[in-house]
């Protein structure tokens, strides 16, 4: 008898569960399955920015693009909405 990577029994024609689909997570990774609900341009924008990636996976593509929007947010604080604001509003009155 064979385990697979649950622990589950597995006989020996049973190759199914045994080997993983993906590449295992680095330390520090957790993996999650979300729902997400977008217009169809920003699925095409993200599909192409995961295809683009140079990481061994798309959930690990799209993951790095999750982490930098979230960092950005994150970073950018209220004088530079205002500053972005102020800019915009300069731009029309001229």
């Amino acid at each position: 008898m064979q385990r697979d990577s649950l622990g589950r029994r597995r006989d020996p024609a049973q190759n199914r569960g045994l080997r993983p689909l993906y590449p295992r997570l680095t330390e520090g990774l957790r993996s999650r399955s979300i729902r997400v609900a977008m217009s169809e341009w920003a699925w095409v924008v993200l599909d192409k920015l995961s295809d683009a990636s140079h990481e061994p996976t798309k959930p690990r593509a799209i993951g790095q693009l999750l982490e930098r929007a979230l960092h950005a947010h994150e970073t950018a604080d209220w004088q530079d909405w205002q500053i972005r604001k102020e800019k915009q509003l300069l731009g029309k009155a001229s």
